[in-house]
Formats: C-alpha cells, sequence, structure tokens
C-alpha cells in the first residue's frame, strides 16, 4: 500500500498542475521520479509521456465541455509537432543541447516577464493565423520539445496567447488536445527502449487522472488574468530550471530517445 502512495501523490500533483495550466504535467513529473523514486532520467522522460497522454484525455474534457477547445487548430498544430518531436529526439541525439537550453530559457523568461507585467486581454475564438503557419508552428514546438526535453505546452500556450491573440483558456485547451497524438509518438518510441517504467505505474496514472480533471475544473473557476499570471511564474520556474539546471537532452548517439511534451 505505501508503494502505490507516494506515486499515486506524485501523479496527483503533476495531474492537476498539468490540468490547471494546459500542460501535460512532466515539467513537475519529471524531476519527481529522478529524485523522490530514485528513476533514471530516460525511464522517468517515458514514465512522463505515457503520464501525460492520460492526463491530457482527463483534463482536456472540461474545455470541450466549456467550449474552450479550438479542435481544427489542435490538428493543424498537431500535424506539425508529430514530425517535429521525432526530428527533435534525432537532433538530441547527436547535438549538445546546453546553448540551446540557454537560449530558450532566456525566451521563456522574457515572455513569462512580459505575461506578468501586462496580461493579454485576447478576445478568443480561431487563431488568426492561417493553417501552413500553424503547422509550421507545430513543427516549431515539437522540435524544441524533442530536442531540449521541455513542456511542448511552456512554448506552445504563450505563442498562442500573444501571438494569435486566442484567450489563456482556450491555449491550455488546444495544447492538452495537441499533447495526445504527439505524447503516443513518443511512448512508442520509448517502449521500444523498455523506458516505461511499470512498477507503480498505476498509481500515478490514477493520481493523474484525478488530478488533471480537478486541475481543468479549477482552471474555469479561475478568470483569465489570474490564470495568465499564475501560467506565467510556471514558466519562471521552468526558465530558472533550463538555464541553470543539468541538461536533460544529451544522450549518446547510438540511442534516440524522443522528448517528450509535457
Amino acid at each position: 500500500m505505501r508503494r502505490h502512495a507516494l506515486p499515486f501523490l506524485l501523479g496527483a500533483v503533476s495531474g492537476a498542475l498539468g490540468g490547471l495550466m494546459g500542460i501535460g504535467g512532466g515539467t513537475v513529473l519529471v524531476p519527481l521520479l529522478v529524485y523522490a523514486l530514485h528513476m533514471a532520467q530516460h525511464e522517468a522522460q517515458g514514465t512522463s509521456l505515457a503520464f501525460a497522454i492520460v492526463t491530457a484525455l482527463v483534463a482536456v474534457v472540461p474545455y470541450f465541455g466549456h467550449e474552450r477547445l479550438d479542435v481544427v487548430l489542435a490538428l493543424w498544430l498537431a500535424a506539425g509537432a508529430v514530425p517535429g518531436v521525432i526530428l527533435g529526439s534525432r537532433l538530441a541525439a547527436r547535438t549538445s543541447a546546453a546553448r540551446l537550453r540557454i537560449v530558450f530559457g532566456a525566451l521563456i523568461l522574457v515572455t513569462a516577464i512580459r505575461l506578468l507585467a501586462a496580461p493579454p486581454m485576447a478576445q478568443g475564438g480561431a487563431g488568426v493565423w492561417p493553417p501552413a503557419l500553424n503547422v509550421l508552428l507545430g513543427v516549431l514546438v515539437g522540435t524544441v520539445a524533442g530536442f531540449v526535453g521541455i513542456g511542448g505546452g511552456t512554448i506552445l500556450v504563450p505563442i498562442l496567447v500573444l501571438g494569435q491573440n486566442i484567450d489563456q483558456h482556450t491555449a491550455q485547451g488546444i495544447s492538452l488536445l495537441m499533447i495526445i497524438p504527439v505524447g503516443v509518438v513518443g511512448v512508442v518510441s520509448y517502449a521500444q527502449r523498455g523506458r516505461i517504467v511499470v512498477p507503480g505505474f498505476p498509481a500515478l496514472l490514477a493520481g493523474g487522472a484525478i488530478g488533471a480533471l480537478m486541475g481543468a475544473l479549477l482552471a474555469h473557476r479561475t478568470k483569465a488574468p489570474t490564470l495568465t499570471r499564475l501560467f506565467a511564474i510556471l514558466l519562471l520556474a521552468t526558465a530558472a530550471q533550463m538555464i541553470f539546471g543539468r541538461p536533460r537532452g544529451n544522450v549518446p548517439r547510438s540511442a534516440e530517445p524522443p522528448g517528450g511534451i509535457s
């Protein structure tokens, strides 16, 4: 019983954050698995990918029910993100991610400051960019996620909010829906290399599903400016981890694990 309690708790915390912020939860879950459960880094990332699929499936339902989800835009983004994450993972197997992490950490830091200084008053609705440009955006998000090992939602949501004038809730719903097909691609590759950890996994998923649902429901009770500021605080923590933390994307040339969308 006790060996299942900790994975359940870690899953609930990560899932709640994923549902509330419209991300997969891997940004929080991976370090928790590594430091709390002493899981190897690649196994933690593979397990996190499978976890993100489940939490995204659960969390996206309230967003859809509250009409905070642009399915067509999410599909255009996913069309680019799926090959992007494969490309990014292969680049990560051959290139040091340290400098790129610092550059993107700085960009995320600037974005967080921008969101905190003046949360945008978006009107919602479909993205203003044409489909082809959103496919390219998906490629960018997927490639960076696969290469650097950061959550795709932490990149995508600010671009949708600041660049396409989409309201925070809808941007998060789109992010969650896009996570599902991208996560499936990543999980297949990780599973082929035996990097999905099974012991304690059901408890982790159960906690994640419950947490994700509660987080998503809470998101719709939170006003958009407040939710934007909370997301910006998450970006600050992510930026600090990218700039000052140890790179997670450096792997031998012989191994090509895909990055995760978290």
